[in-house]
């Protein structure tokens, strides 16, 4: 059977790949986002989220990761690798320094918030990446 490119073209749930360091906030997000009805895939490195990213809808990371790759380092592997390549980032981030933003933009995100961030902003933004990515492939 054929994987669809977009879990939200399939009957499935929309599948969040969370990647946040700081265990608490890996909980909080991935709880209202879980009530909100996504499927939640929590880790908390770059390591661990190349390799769940092709099952991801969309990506939401941190910059600061622990091992040797940071955020930005995930966004622009996964931007440059064509089974990844489609899935819109969201970086949720307290580093929220502008020349951090322009990184992270460089890199391929698609949507840059710092924190704090109510949970119900990230979910807003998370359906507005994924409806924008859904009109480019139209």
């Amino acid at each position: 059977m054929a994987r669809c490119v977009r879990h939200r073209s399939c009957a499935g749930p929309t599948v969040v790949l969370l990647v946040q360091p700081e265990r608490d906030d890996r909980d909080m997000y991935a709880e209202y986002l879980s009530h909100m009805g996504l499927t939640l895939l929590c880790v908390q490195d770059a390591t661990d989220a190349l390799r769940l990213a092709a099952r991801a809808d969309v990506v939401v990371t941190g910059i600061l990761l622990p091992g040797a790759l940071d955020g930005c380092g995930l966004t622009a592997a996964l931007k440059s690798n064509p089974a990844t390549q489609h899935i819109p980032i969201v970086v949720l981030t307290v580093c929220a320094w502008i020349h951090e933003e322009e990184r992270a933009r460089r890199a391929g995100c698609d949507v840059f918030l710092s924190k704090p961030c109510l949970p119900q902003t990230l979910f807003r933004e998370i359906r507005r990446a994924l409806d924008a990515t859904e009109l480019k492939a139209t």
